[in-house]
């Protein structure tokens, strides 16, 4: 036996009998005391002196207090020998993840009352958001269950360095907030006392998984639907596990219902309150349904929106670099640009170079927006696109034009910036070909197996990379054609 000197005690703790695994702050090992007898000691982890120090900050509070659903704290604070960090607690007969590893299914009034007595727990610290809520931190004290470990826990009201606490997460129990690093409150608490009730009552949370899964189903997926009598606790438990925070019910609110379940369960419910709990249920696992594909759907937007950005960037580059050879090779060619814009939104700058009556012009607010299935004849994925022109203002004037689109062509996942051109099949006086299309429909159809009057004016051209330079040199080439009046329309269609 180890002896460690606390602020409020000596304590002695055997190092060879850990209580369990190693948690996120520290590990839990067998004490004894003079006055009380077997006790539980937690050694702090070393390296994790703020999240520490959090730590027997709530635990010195905890010890002043007198809870009845909180496990008894006795002492914390810094060993006097040694400088190591201690908490010392009451030990516990078991915790709740023995008893649902060790296969027990909980009915369903055990689980109401066990979910009861865990929320008394977090209700007698009001102030504290647990933030690791688990099976694991839910002891057996004296014949009622009690919350333990509030190693990560914090003063909801302050500010906390979240990238401290970021790897300390329960994956099986993290709300989808907890996933995205945002500061806690108790709705945290709510949602992993909803997985706590899948837990008791199915023997496993609602996901499994490895721990990026585990991120995916919190965040996007609805949980498996409950097949139990009870259609009150059925419901509570989909309220809770809502991916939207404020949308979950209160603690408060959750106290009351599990005690309104309880009365009920002693009373006979008539036939078409029974109806209307199931039908109240089954309209809950709807709306997760939706909410969860909504968020998905969103997370997709956002997704796509960072990649079009980047791709933006990019073409930027590239046409900054045409620009750039051509005031290289023709020093009185005229660069101007101007920016298409919305409140918030990234800058699209379009591009525009003179060159006597000629100009060359890259339009990148067109197409700064495209959703996800514009081009779905074609199966292209397209994420951004812009259009580059160039105007032939001479006697014979004349236009070539072609989409810049950020495509895998159909190929999946092999996103490129192509150049696509397009012609008119049927049209009688054909107009200056190949040109820019203004409607995704128009090139969606121009790449898909449907004919139309509208088709592509060329094979698709590489536009960055390895490709920069032969860009580069085929747009110097027209607007040097348009500068002389040369530009007229091409010999044959498509160009190859």
């Amino acid at each position: 036996m180890e002896m460690i000197k606390l602020p409020h005690g000596v304590w002695s703790y055997d190092p060879n009998q850990p209580l369990g695994p190693e948690g996120g702050f520290g590990i839990v090992y067998v004490g004894n005391s003079l006055e009380i007898g077997e006790i539980a000691v937690k050694k702090i982890k070393v390296g994790l002196e703020d999240a520490a120090h959090r730590e027997l900050r709530f635990a010195d509070i905890l010890t002043k207090s007198n809870m009845e659903y909180v496990i008894p704290f006795y002492d914390a604070g810094e060993d006097a020998d040694t400088g190591n960090y201690y908490v010392v607690m009451a030990r516990a007969e078991h915790s709740l993840e023995y008893e649902i590893t060790s296969g027990r299914k909980f009915s369903e009034a055990e689980a109401i009352e066990v979910l009861l007595q865990i929320v008394k727990g977090l209700l007698e610290v009001p102030d504290i958001a647990h933030r690791d809520l688990k099976p694991g931190n839910v002891l057996f004290h004296q014949g009622k269950w009690k919350v333990a470990d509030f190693g990560i826990a914090k003063v909801i009201e302050e500010s906390t360095s979240v990238q401290t606490l970021k790897d300390c997460l329960s994956p099986q129990y993290a709300a989808p907030e907890q996933w995205e690093y945002l500061h806690p409150t108790h709705a945290v608490d709510i949602y992993a006392l909803g997985c706590i009730g899948y837990a008791l009552l199915t023997g496993s949370p609602p996901f499994v998984g490895t721990t990026d899964e585990l991120k995916q189903q919190h965040l996007h997926k609805e949980p498996p639907v409950l097949k139990i009598a009870n259609a009150q606790l059925r419901s509570l438990l989909g309220m809770m596990l809502r991916k939207n925070l404020e949308t979950r019910p209160s603690l408060t609110r959750v106290k009351h219902l599990l005690e309104e379940m309880q009365n009920s369960e002693s009373q006979s419910t008539s036939g078409g309150l029974s109806l209307l709990s199931n039908a109240a249920a089954l309209v809950l696992d709807q709306s997760a349904k939706e909410e969860a594909l909504r968020l998905q759907e969103r997370s997709e937007q956002l997704r796509r929106e960072k990649i079009a950005e980047e791709a933006t960037k990019i073409l930027i580059d590239i046409t900054d670099y045409l620009l750039e050879k051509i005031t290289i090779y023709a020093p009185n060619a005229r660069p101007s640009q101007g920016y298409s814009t919305k409140p918030g939104q990234f800058y699209y700058p379009d591009r525009i170079i003179t060159l006597g009556t000629a100009k060359l012009s890259i339009n990148f607010s067109r197409f700064a927006k495209i959703p996800k299935d514009a081009f779905q004849n074609s199966k292209w994925d397209v994420y951004v696109g812009a259009i580059i022109e160039v105007k032939q203002d001479s006697l014979r004037p004349y236009e070539w034009g072609a989409n810049l689109w950020y495509t895998d062509l159909g190929k999946k996942n092999d996103l490129r910036w192509w150049e696509v051109t397009y012609m008119t099949v049927f049209s009688k006086s054909p107009p200056c070909e190949p040109f820019a299309v203004e409607e995704t429909s128009l090139a969606d159809l121009a790449a898909s197996h449907i004919i139309g009057n509208i088709q592509l004016g060329a094979k698709p051209k590489l536009v960055d990379d390895e490709a920069v330079d032969e860009f580069c040199d085929r747009w110097a080439t027209l607007l040097a054609k348009a500068a002389r009046g040369e530009l007229q329309h091409p010999s044959r269609l498509p160009i190859d």
